[in-house]
């Protein structure tokens, strides 16, 4: 579907197609990944940020950032971490670079 041209579709036809494919990613991706928030605090409520919480690649500080730590702000997302990853083993032979096999219906 993300690869698909949909601009000659309405909205109301992606609109009515996009709950049944989020629905089944999210089912997808629970099979091969867990993922929990960074933040635990519900977003909008006022978080610290200090020094040893100051890791790039888990908080983004955005705004009149000052040059020192501590820092007092609003949350405006939780964030993502994975947890688990389970992706299957890749058979002998196979192209770990295809993501998804072309079909041939033989004999139609």
């Amino acid at each position: 579907f993300l690869q698909e041209d949909i601009a000659s579709f309405s909205d109301d036809m992606v609109g009515a197609a996009a709950r049944d494919i989020h629905t089944n990613c999210r089912k997808a991706l629970g099979k091969v990944i867990k993922v929990e928030n960074v933040r635990k605090e519900p977003e909008s409520s006022e978080v610290t940020v200090t020094e040893d919480q100051m890791d790039p690649s888990a908080v983004r500080l955005i705004g009149d950032v000052g040059p020192r730590p501590p820092y007092k702000g609003a949350l405006r997302h939780r964030g993502w971490r994975a947890v688990r990853v389970t992706l299957p083993d890749i058979p002998a032979g196979q192209d770990p670079l295809i993501l998804g096999p072309a079909e041939v219906e033989v004999g139609a």
